[in-house]
């Protein structure tokens, strides 16, 4: 192998022998580590090489390559993994190198130049032999000599799991010096073992660490053979060659691929493809073993305290239990796990996969319960079909087993073990199943192609788009995402990848120049689904129908009979509505259009319109002088919304409309279309109130004009309106208008969470015999509407629907009623009226006015009409926690078991939160130490701290602290502590307690 930059780094040598190029492969038996390899010794080759293989296999640690390119005997341009030191023994004798390792190697070893320099090597071609200097091995025995080690005491017991030094006698006639070896057969049948060892003979004894890797006590009587002992010498050291064909190394070493080239190309522009995919034939993975990269490391972090999980074996069928032993066993072979003794145990789960075999995964859902969630995001599906626009030529890559390429911590890979009636294992790669595993893969490859994303590139987990406006281009992006893919040490499956296409399957749609279609796959799926014959075969064929929502016009009218029976209150009826429903939206999903493309450039209109059922909005742009369609929304009214007036609604669709289609609108001028004349003064109102005021000033971040069009002409969004789809559940209803984006199903759960309202709802739905005391004034007028708790409220001329709070959201709606700009922090009855309004839960009126009088901005800024009390003069409030913090010494207490007696305190004059340490002796220097560790190192440098004039606080070791941590000290008044009032009656708080501690 030779550098395509550089020339030959081969000095020049008189021997004729060694000067001499090998016409033939030359080939050796050597022992790298604990395996014997056959290695090519070849004296063309400037590096020395190692096959990524062992050195996986020999868990090499690899440093970065730095080098330059590398020429393979086939001519391609290859580069190195890393490098990796090895030690391989040759007849005995032992020597020590740098290999550089690569990806895909015809030998496991080749012994270049360097190698053959640094020790001396002599190829004798005539007598097929290659020598070397022996003084330079590391150890030599040309004809080893091998002695047994016996146990020379008369009784040695070896603890479960555990080492232990035991003397050894050597039973014969050695020298001073040799390598032990484990006897095989007794860590075979025993499970002891002895650890590879240099060791000096002193009277022929000496010791070696014994480990017994059993669960049970290991006895060995005297005379035990425990090792075997091989001397040490200094002689020349020589091995017989062997011949292979140079072409079939050169055949091995660039293993065919294939790849999917679309067809329609120039004959130049394949040439062009084919030309780069060959020079990174490197990524294009062939062979079984999948090397992982060092990007990153999967992490399972569970609380401390956390017991490890044990779980028994699923019971499987012999066809099941075959296929597990099979891939367990292909699994050890890739070293993708290996034996464990874990106390975790999760059971294997076998997943049918499209071509009728059998996906190996595990149950790890009870990990996943104590696992702290990795909560890194993937991206929004329909922000990356936007980004495609304007793109004609489109590659996608595919890792070749994704996950296999990331490590699990080594920390963390006992976490991972699952148990098969064979036997209990752990992975060293990222299985299946995790819960933070898709978080860890997306940031793995954002990180590699961090440069190139969303610009050149689209990253989906393990999809890979590379999309440009021309072909050279896409060459270029190509080349960026492949060098990048390649530094990361990442491996590509040829078979799935496909390049330089026109238009390609990407995250279930088809994309091309012209805009995003459905994927003919799932469109056939919704025509072959069946009659569904329960709610939940149901729901599975709307929720198949509605990904795709967006691409038929009128959706929710066509599925509206079919909405309605997924609600439970309604009885599964399959009626004419409905079958005409289900065949006609099978017959629009056959024939959907294309949608076009988000053009920043061009002329975007929103259609609204809005129904006494439903909103509705179409969003379109003029592109080429045509209206395109991007996208269909629609939804249908709340309950509380059915009432607004005429106005209120048509504001309301827009205001929806626009917050739906917010990342194409925002920072780009757009027209609003309604056919309500009222929304186009909207704008221009001099005194809007209620709900109209809050929605205009929503609309003040955008740059919209709206515009009038009659309802004739506006069919688009009207029928949308007129038959919507029902309220998606990101979307609050007008029950929740103060619950930001609070649910109708978490309402329905906040509630039967709650153990006040728990029995009134199990009352209503019929479980509970008696209603509870607490409600059972009024008991007639609460009911369950959607699984929702409500309580009417009577009025003069309707009655209105107020939705009970569960406990764990009070505190939210009071916020919102109280605290929200839009509210104005209003008095107690103001506040009070406003959630009568909407919301009713048990003695909310106390509820209402302890929030009013706990304000801590209503008592700062409303004057109260009566006379002060004092002439006070209070500490002004920081602007930030831990700004001002107040601090004291507390003692001397009775000496505790620790040997304290002082308690130091320091109080944040903001947030109120205080930190304390119990002291030994209440020194300056420990006093120092609470404040660098417990104060700085966890909330940063106070501004202020506040103490009295004790010589702890005043001390020069005290005023040193300070100052280098930027703090100005002040002191209190002399003997007026109550200057640091704050801390002075958390000192009250704490004294009292410690009171009841040392009284017991």
């Amino acid at each position: 192998m030779t550098s395509p930059t550089t020339p030959s780094t081969t000095a020049p040598n008189t021997s004729p022998t060694s000067c001499q190029r090998i016409v033939s492969a030359a080939e050796i038996l050597v022992a790298a580590d604990i395996y014997d390899v056959s290695a090519l010794v070849d004296t063309g080759a400037d590096f020395s090489v190692m096959s990524s293989h062992l050195a996986t296999a020999l868990r090499k640690a690899l440093t970065p390559w730095h080098g330059p390119h590398i020429r393979t005997a086939g001519g391609h341009v290859v580069t190195p993994v890393g490098i990796g030191t090895c030690r391989i023994k040759i007849r005995g004798a032992t020597f020590i190198g740098s290999f550089a390792v690569l990806r895909e190697c015809s030998k496991e070893l080749i012994l270049g130049v360097d190698f053959l320099k640094e020790y001396g090597a002599v190829v004798n071609l005539h007598e097929q032999l290659v020598s070397f200097l022996t003084q330079r091995a590391v150890a030599t025995d040309p004809e080893p000599h091998r002695a047994a080690l016996r146990i020379s005491d008369d009784h040695t017991t070896i603890p479960p799991r555990a080492s232990k030094f035991v003397t050894v006698k050597c039973d014969t006639s050695f020298g001073t010096r040799g390598i032990a070896e484990t006897n095989l057969s007794l860590l075979l049948s025993r499970q002891v073992c002895v650890a590879r060892a240099l060791v000096d003979l002193v009277h022929a004894r000496t010791e070696l660490l014994v480990t017994n890797f059993s669960s049970e006590p290991q006895h060995l009587t005297k005379n035990t053979v425990i090792a075997h002992l091989e001397e040490l010498g200094e002689h020349a050291v020589q091995c017989a060659l062997s011949t292979t064909d140079p072409g079939t190394a050169e055949q091995d070493t660039a293993p065919a691929i294939t790849i999917d080239l679309n067809p329609d190309l120039l004959i130049n522009q394949k040439r062009h493809v084919e030309s780069l995919i060959d020079s990174f034939r490197d990524c294009l993975a062939s062979t079984s073993k999948v090397l992982q990269t060092p990007i990153t490391k999967h992490r399972i972090i569970v609380d401390s305290d956390q017991r490890p999980l044990c779980q028994r074996p699923y019971r499987v069928s012999s066809n099941e239990r075959d296929a597990i032993r099979r891939q367990v066993a292909e699994m050890l072979r890739d070293d993708v796990i290996q034996p464990s003794t874990s106390p975790w145990a999760s059971p294997v789960v076998l997943v049918a996969k499209k071509r009728a075999s059998l996906r190996f995964c595990l149950d790890y859902r009870r990990l996943n319960n104590v696992t702290e969630r990795d909560v890194y995001p993937l991206p929004r599906i329909d922000d990356s079909l936007d980004r495609l626009r304007h793109a004609t030529y489109f590659s996608s890559l595919d890792l070749r087993s994704g996950y296999r390429q990331i490590e699990v911590d080594e920390r963390d890979r006992e976490k991972t073990a699952f148990v098969t009636p064979d036997g209990l294992y752990e992975f060293k790669v990222l299985p299946f199943g995790l819960c933070s595993a898709p978080a860890t893969f997306q940031r793995m490859m954002d990180t590699v192609l961090t440069d190139l994303k969303w610009q050149s590139c689209l990253v989906y987990l393990d999809d890979v788009v590379i999309f440009s406006d021309t072909f050279e281009d896409h060459l270029k992006r190509l080349r960026a995402v492949f060098e990048a893919i390649r530094s990361a040490g990442l491996s590509l499956k040829s078979e799935k990848c496909h390049f330089a296409f026109r238009e390609l399957k990407f995250l279930g749609h088809i994309v091309s120049a012209q805009g995003v279609s459905t994927d003919p796959e799932k469109t056939a799926a919704v025509a072959a689904f069946y009659q569904p014959t329960d709610k939940r075969r149901l729901r599975r064929f709307l929720g198949l129908c509605a990904y795709y929502r967006r691409f038929v016009e009128n959706f929710s009218k066509l599925a509206e009979p079919l909405t309605r029976l997924t609600k439970d209150s309604e009885p599964v009826f399959w009626g004419q509505d409905q079958e005409t429903a289900f065949t006609e939206l099978k017959a629009r999903f056959q024939s959907t259009p294309i949608l076009g493309h988000f053009d920043e450039k061009a002329a975007t209109e929103l259609h609204t319109d809005v129904s006494n059922v439903g909103l509705g909005a179409v969003l379109v742009q003029w592109q080429d002088g045509v209206e395109r369609v991007l996208a269909y929304a629609s939804r249908t009214l709340s309950r509380a919304e059915m009432n607004y007036s005429t106005a209120e609604k048509e504001c309301l669709a827009v205001v929806w409309a626009i917050t739906k289609f917010r990342p194409y609108l925002y920072g780009h001028p757009f027209r609003v279309v309604s056919d309500h004349h009222s929304l186009c003064w909207l704008a221009n109102l001099k005194d809007p109130s209620g709900r109209l005021a809050r929605w205009d000033l929503r609309l003040q971040e955008f740059n919209v004009t709206i515009v009038h069009k009659s309802g004739q002409q506006h069919s688009d969004a009207d029928c949308l309106s007129r038959a919507p789809l029902p309220c998606p559940p990101d979307e609050p209803d007008g029950d929740s208008a103060f619950l930001g984006v609070v649910t109708t199903s978490d309402l329905a759960r906040h509630q039967r969470a709650d153990c006040e309202l728990l029995p009134l709802i199990e009352y209503l739905e019929g479980t509970a015999p008696s209603p509870p005391r607490l409600f059972s004034r009024g008991l007639s007028s609460f009911c369950l509407i959607d699984e929702v708790l409500y309580k009417k409220n009577y009025g003069p001329t309707e009655t209105a629907y107020l939705l009970v709070a569960p406990t764990a959201l009070r505190q939210e709606v009071l916020a919102a009623c109280h605290d929200d700009l839009s509210s104005g922090h209003l008095d107690f009855s103001r506040t009070l009226g406003r959630l009568r309004h909407r919301y009713y839960w048990p003695r909310l009126a106390a509820v209402v006015q302890r929030c009013v009088r706990t304000c801590s901005d209503c008592q700062r800024r409303k004057i109260p009409p009566t006379k002060p009390a004092g002439l006070l003069k209070p500490i002004d409030p920081p602007q930030i926690p831990f700004q001002q913090v107040g601090m004291d010494l507390l003692g001397p207490f009775p000496v505790s078991s620790m040997g304290n007696r002082y308690i130091v305190v320091a109080t944040d004059y903001l947030s109120r939160y205080c930190e304390t340490k119990a002291l030994p002796r209440g020194t300056a220097a420990e006093i120092a130490q609470f404040f660098v560790h417990h104060i700085v190192l966890r909330h940063g440098a106070p501004v202020v701290v506040l103490t009295h004039r004790g010589t702890a606080f005043t001390s020069a070791l005290t005023h040193e602290v300070l100052r280098l941590s930027g703090t100005s000290h002040r002191k209190t008044t002399a003997y007026h502590p109550q200057t640091n009032g704050l801390t002075e009656r958390l000192n009250k708080t704490i004294a009292d307690m410690m009171s009841y501690v040392c009284r017991r």
